[in-house]
C-alpha cells in the first residue's frame, strides 16, 4: 500500500499548493505543479525511501519480493540506484528546467520499467507471485513513470499552446 500513499501525497501536495498559491490557475499551471509534485514525491521521495529500505533491510526486502536465492546482496545496488533516480526526481522541485524533467522522465522510466520486468521474469521463470514481486509494486513501476510521463506531455502541450503564435489570416 506504500504505492498508494505515495501517488496520494504527492496529489495532495500538488493540490495544496495551487490551492494556496495566488498565480492564475491556467491549465499549464496546473499541469506544472501536478507534474512537479508528481516528480519531485511519487518518483523522489518514493526512491530515496525505497533505495534506503533496499541498503538497511536487504535481505529481508528480498524475502518480501520472494528472491530467496542467494543473501538478497543484490540490494545494494538496487538500494543505490533507487536512491540516485529519487535524489535527481527529488530535485525537480528546485530545478525548473523542461529538459531537466524530461531526462529524469527518462531515467526514471528505464529504472521502474526494468524493475517491472523482472518481477515479471520472476512470475513465469519461477513462479515468484509474492504480493510484493505481482502486486501493487509491478503496476506501480509502469504506471508511474507512465503518468510522469502523460503530465509531461500535457503540461507541454500546454505550454506550447501558450507561446505559440495566432495564426495569421
Amino acid at each position: 500500500m506504500i504505492f498508494v500513499f505515495w501517488a496520494v501525497v504527492a496529489l495532495a501536495f500538488a493540490g495544496v499548493h495551487i490551492v494556496r498559491h495566488k498565480e492564475e490557475r491556467t491549465r499549464e499551471v496546473v499541469l506544472e505543479w501536478l507534474l512537479v509534485y508528481w516528480l519531485m514525491i511519487a518518483l523522489g521521495l518514493a526512491g530515496i525511501v525505497g533505495g534506503l529500505y533496499h541498503l538497511f533491510d536487504g535481505p529481508d526486502i528480498a524475502e518480501q519480493i520472494g528472491f530467496t536465492r542467494g543473501d538478497g546482496g543484490f540490494q545494494t545496488e538496487v538500494g543505490f540506484g533507487d536512491i540516485a533516480v529519487g535524489a535527481a526526481a527529488f530535485l525537480s522541485r528546485f530545478i525548473r528546467d523542461p529538459l531537466y524533467w524530461l531526462a529524469v522522465l527518462i531515467v526514471a522510466t528505464i529504472s521502474l520499467w526494468g524493475d517491472g520486468y523482472g518481477h515479471i521474469h520472476q512470475a513465469i521463470e519461477y513462479d515468484n507471485h509474492d504480493p510484493d514481486n505481482t502486486g501493487i509494486v509491478l503496476y506501480a513501476d509502469f504506471i508511474y513513470p507512465a503518468l510522469g510521463i502523460v503530465l509531461y506531455a500535457l503540461w507541454w502541450r500546454a505550454r506550447r499552446l501558450r507561446i505559440a503564435p495566432a495564426p495569421s489570416g
